[in-house]
């Protein structure tokens, strides 16, 4: 099953020698909205880090929050940085984007909740697929190591081997999609039974949750 008609449309306007990549954010801004309903999601263009405030230089391309309710808890859950396409045949360009993605985990990594946090490059409509491990602090993939005295692909093409506009690509990005809105319901629901037992324990009556709806 294919995207639907105007992201299809969208994409199709978009060529392969673009050299900007902000061409791209309205491709993915409408992908993620998509796959992300304001309900319940907060798609945030150019998010911003300790390091870059919103909208200027350094900022994330696309971050998507979820507001957990009655407690208002705002957490990160996915984030995509965007490259033109004609920088996927480039090693440093490749190398540039996988560092901007790992840099990106240790920027919010104190701000996650759920479980793992994904991160896509988007090269283009050709992603490469990152994650961090909240209990353990690792991201895969390895890192692989660079050299000083010689040239080393560490981000081979290989990694962005998805389009996300084919329907494996499609389907790929949608498992991870679907992974995340899982975790973020089991955090939904977990912290509502964690307020239900706060207000109990204080209140000693009745007591109304609120469960965030899935």
């Amino acid at each position: 099953m294919p995207w639907p008609a105007h992201i299809v449309a969208k994409s199709a306007r978009l060529l392969d020698t673009v050299t900007i990549e902000n061409k791209f954010y309205g491709l993915y801004n409408t992908i993620l909205n998509e796959c992300f309903p304001s309900t319940q999601f907060t798609v945030t263009p150019q998010y911003p880090t300790v390091e870059a405030p919103a909208g200027g230089t350094g900022a994330i391309d696309f971050a998507i929050s979820y507001v957990i309710e009655p407690l208002n808890l705002d957490s990160p859950i996915f984030f995509v940085e965007i490259k033109p396409p004609t920088h996927l045949p480039s090693i440093s360009a490749r190398k540039e984007a996988e560092n901007q993605v790992r840099l990106r985990f240790m920027q919010l990594a104190h701000l996650v909740r759920i479980p793992k946090l994904y991160g896509v490059s988007a090269i283009g409509r050709q992603l490469s697929y990152y994650a961090y491990e909240r209990a353990s602090g690792n991201v895969e993939p390895v890192a692989l190591a660079d050299s000083s005295t010689s040239i080393v692909d560490t981000a081979p093409i290989e990694r962005w081997d998805t389009n996300i506009m084919e329907e494996e690509g499609r389907a790929k990005f949608l498992a991870v999609v679907e992974e995340i809105k899982q975790m973020v319901a089991i955090l939904g629901t977990g912290l509502c039974i964690l307020l239900c037992n706060l207000l109990l324990h204080h209140s000693r009556g009745v007591v109304v949750c609120f469960v965030p709806v899935s």
